[in-house]
């Protein structure tokens, strides 16, 4: 019997999904009041051999507390918070959950990118306090515009084939070569300075982290659109921050990943709080693929 630790600071899962596992004990603490202490449920729970979590501070200082762990199961995509360095050497398996989205992140991506040239968010809060007279907040046609998208995965491919009902020209940098009748491959400045929407659809790594920099921003087409839904350190903050207030940018979409208080103050910025997947169908996805993760570990060990 294999003793197992659900740690889920988010929206709630059934704690029924694990029961028909035989060789499983499965621990929950699911707390998203903002009382929830990673940190005591470690020390507290320091016999545990999986660990099953989203979104966590998992460095060497919190992973040391578990001495007895072989393997994370991360309910997420992204694995970037957990200490990869600390669990090769200590012999921890890390397993993901990809594709589980399915083609929620893109359709969110998607309505980020409307929202932001049709500024609804603008005419919304205006109309509500009475003001019907908006003539300053000038929307975009996207029909004919360039796009921009970092990062051709599975994501990135499934932005660039809704953006076709759109009409709108798709070039991509990618890390590796890709040829694909979804758009046209370039390198990165070049992207930049020619797109008007530009999407970050990119994991974080050592290569990715302020991808989007004080280097490169001032290259960006005046007036273009950034959509981010990936992690929020592939944008340098500042670099952000001064392209929005200085008019480089002319609206900002990010899928907020980190609870930072900073990016309220932002202008012409909209910020949705990490819910680009969170659709009835996405979260099915992800229960099942997280089920038969585990059920084939523990089948195997």
């Amino acid at each position: 019997m294999k003793k197992c630790l659900f740690l889920n600071n988010r929206e709630p899962y059934p704690e029924d999904i694990f029961n028909h596992l035989s060789h499983a004990n499965v621990v929950w603490y699911q707390d998203n009041s903002g009382s929830f202490s990673l940190e005591k449920i470690l020390e507290t729970h320091n016999d545990t051999e999986i660990l099953i979590t989203t979104f966590m501070n998992l460095d060497a200082s919190n992973l040391s507390k578990l001495p007895q762990l072989e393997f994370i199961l991360a309910t997420t995509t992204e694995t970037s918070y957990i200490d990869r360095e600390y669990c090769h050497q200590n012999n921890i398996k890390v397993v993901n959950t990809p594709k589980y989205t399915g083609a929620s992140v893109a359709e969110h991506a998607v309505a980020l990118m409307l929202s932001a040239a049709k500024r609804i968010v603008d005419f919304n809060t205006k109309v509500r306090s009475g003001d019907f007279q908006l003539f300053e907040h000038q929307g975009m046609e996207l029909s004919g515009k360039k796009v921009g998208i970092i990062g051709m995965g599975d994501i990135g491919k499934r932005i660039a084939k809704i953006l076709q009902g759109f009409e709108m020209k798709v070039k991509y940098s990618n890390r590796s070569q890709l040829t694909t009748s979804l758009g046209i491959q370039t390198d990165l400045n070049t992207l930049l300075s020619e797109s008007d929407v530009i999407f970050l659809t990119l994991p974080l790594n050592q290569d990715t982290k302020n991808i989007i920099n004080f280097q490169n921003i001032s290259q960006i087409k005046k007036g273009a659109i950034l959509i981010n839904i990936s992690p929020d350190k592939l944008i340098e903050f500042n670099a952000l921050k001064w392209a929005l207030e200085d008019g480089k940018l002319s609206y900002a979409g990010i899928d907020l990943l980190s609870e930072d208080e900073k990016y309220f103050q932002l202008p012409n910025l909209i910020i949705t709080p990490r819910r680009g997947w969170y659709t009835k169908e996405s979260f099915t996805r992800r229960i099942k693929m997280v089920v038969e993760t585990l059920t084939n570990y523990l089948r195997n060990f």
